[in-house]
């Protein structure tokens, strides 16, 4: 005897009868470059880079998760992140452009996930920059993450729909780029946020 609609939902309301959800996926964060603009000496450990919103420029706010392949946390992981100030400056000798520096924006630091593989940092836009007379990369930020049980990443993030992105050789050096993007939200206050997990 076929199960009416009503019968239906109220055995459904009463567990008997429970909906099943697909398993959901997690796929791995693309790889980048380490680049030449890395160093391990003189980080800041705070998830402020701006200096409480002295650093010029944007102010964003990055956050998420770090997790497996099958989406379980990896838990007290640790994040070095480094990028160019507003003006596309690096804070490292072999930044040999004109662009300006900017003294409220040292540009690396490392902190550490939560027991759940939460991580949150705040930062400034990144500016673009010239690396030769033809060649201008698109802001992105890098990041480094090393797991408990020493699983290692690199990584760099872009922003989405930038115009430059799309010539960008490293940017396309993988076919799933798009899982490199960050989707910046705008806030009444003037600060961006974009959520992101790292899946390593």
């Amino acid at each position: 005897m076929k199960c009416s609609r009503r019968l239906f939902l109220a055995l459904s309301s009463f567990g008997i009868i429970k909906s099943v959800r697909a398993k959901d996926l997690c796929y791995f964060t693309p790889s980048q470059p380490l680049g030449p603009f890395f160093k391990k000496e003189n980080l800041a450990q705070s998830s402020d880079m701006t200096k409480k919103g002295l650093a010029k420029g944007h102010m964003l706010n990055v956050y998420g998760q770090i997790r497996d392949k099958n989406c379980n946390p990896y838990p007290y992981s640790s994040l070095v992140i480094w990028q160019a100030n507003t003006f596309g400056k690096y804070n490292h000798h072999n930044d040999f452009s004109n662009n300006a520096s900017d003294p409220n924006f040292n540009g690396y630091t490392k902190i550490v996930t939560t027991k759940n593989g939460f991580y949150s940092f705040t930062t400034v836009i990144p500016g673009a920059y010239k690396i030769s007379n033809t060649i201008k990369r698109p802001p992105h930020i890098h990041v480094l993450i090393e797991t408990k049980d020493i699983k290692r990443v690199i990584t760099q993030l872009y922003f989405k729909n930038h115009p430059l992105n799309e010539g960008d050789f490293l940017y396309n050096s993988h076919k799933e780029n798009s899982r490199l993007q960050l989707n910046l939200k705008h806030t009444s206050d003037g600060l961006s946020k974009a959520k992101f997990d790292f899946i390593i």
